[in-house]
């Protein structure tokens, strides 16, 4: 059973699988900036999908911060068991971590949930060591559903570089996810009986194989930036 829940996880359309497949992508492009080793920090790690995917590309530990106890339960049972994991249910407002004792941060689809979101990423930055590196993804504007969970319809590239830049953060470069086209067929299938669950992934994707600049065309929903910390 745990095999067909893992197949149908990575070939059959949800609104996570479609995520995991055109976001994650553009999270592990990212990661080739930074070193992918030492400590990597998730802060809204949800159920840390994205921190066992980051621990294959060479980081030696990783520490997931979760809040809502749904998702931590999903945590722990994910990743709370590996060695090199350590899970903290805890808010990203006040992470329980010293200064500059993680190499680099990664944060996707948070920061639009939390009001003192200059907090949060104050917080983020406090964390990372000189040099260091953050990797966020956050929803682009206009939103095109409404989501009563968001305390913002989220960032344009140049209100997150400017919600980073108090904390001696240079953006890197950035890019984009969930072009319109994709955006539209995920609804699609959400109209279809069990919510489309049966619809190969793959045919819910209609960016993959963009380059960075005909995705920017296409009225993204989802931006990705990668910061370094000056040193």
């Amino acid at each position: 059973m745990s095999l067909l829940r893992s197949l149908a996880r990575r070939w059959l359309f949800t609104f996570n699988t479609i995520r995991y497949r055109v976001e994650w992508p553009r999270i592990e492009q990212a990661m080739r900036m930074t070193p992918c080793r030492g400590v990597i920090f998730d802060g809204g790690a949800g159920s840390g999908e994205f921190v066992r995917r980051c621990l294959a590309l060479g980081f030696e530990q990783a520490v997931a911060l979760e809040y809502d106890e749904g998702n931590y339960a999903q945590l722990q049972a994910n990743a709370g068991r590996l060695p090199n994991v350590r899970t903290m249910r805890e808010s990203l407002l006040e992470i329980p971590m010293p200064d500059a004792s993680v190499d680099v941060v990664l944060s996707t689809q948070v920061l639009e949930h939390i009001t003192d979101h200059e907090k949060a990423a104050s917080e983020l930055c406090r964390i990372l060591k000189p040099g260091g590196y953050a990797v966020i993804t956050v929803p682009r504007p206009p939103e095109p559903f409404p989501n009563p969970e968001h305390m913002r319809e989220g960032y344009t590239e140049e209100q997150l570089t400017a919600l980073f830049a108090p904390y001696d953060m240079k953006v890197l470069g950035n890019d984009w996810f969930l072009t319109r086209d994709t955006v539209d067929r995920m609804m699609n299938c959400a109209r279809l009986p069990l919510r489309g669950m049966f619809v190969p992934v793959a045919l819910v994707d209609a960016e993959t194989q963009l380059t960075p600049k005909e995705r920017r065309a296409l009225r993204p929903y989802g931006l990705l930036a990668v910061f370094q910390k000056n040193a």
